[in-house]
């Protein structure tokens, strides 16, 4: 859910299963984000223009993470231990267009102003290992 300015936003991921999972106890969760388009960066390279490395590197979506423990660049925030039935929020602000773009900051938010934040949970449990592709919606909390 975000403010109504767009200025931060609040995620929270509930762990709702499956039922088989009650036996392990607590699971590790990884929250990520993924990029808008998965193939960005495999084009040709131009010479001066970013490396494919660099392109896939930016956050190519509405927010990033800004809880503690988040990676350098927003992407990833350190795991957490859930227990089936159990949630965790997680504190995000905007992206910005990546430095060799010309786009306006303001422009970058308009284009992504209503697009889904593409999240990628990683669950660790006894050796398993399961990622789970997610998009939700974001909504704007209003003032009253």
């Amino acid at each position: 859910m975000a403010n109504e300015a767009r200025s931060t936003a609040m995620l929270r991921v509930h762990l709702e299963g499956p039922p088989g999972l009650l036996s392990h106890g607590t699971i590790e969760i990884t929250a990520s984000l993924r990029n808008d388009n998965p193939h960005r960066g495999d084009g040709p390279q131009l010479a001066g223009a970013p490396t494919p490395e660099e392109v896939r590197a930016h956050i190519w979506g509405p927010w990033k993470f800004s809880a503690d423990g988040r990676d350098d660049t927003g992407r990833t925030v350190a795991p957490q231990q859930l227990a089936i039935g159990e949630w965790t929020r997680y504190g995000l602000t905007p992206t910005t267009p990546p430095p060799w773009s010309t786009t306006t900051t303001d422009v970058w938010h308009r284009d992504y102003a209503n697009e889904p934040v593409r999240l990628s949970i990683t669950a660790r449990s006894k050796g398993s290992e399961w990622t789970v592709p997610l998009e939700v919606p974001v909504t704007i909390e209003t003032g009253s």
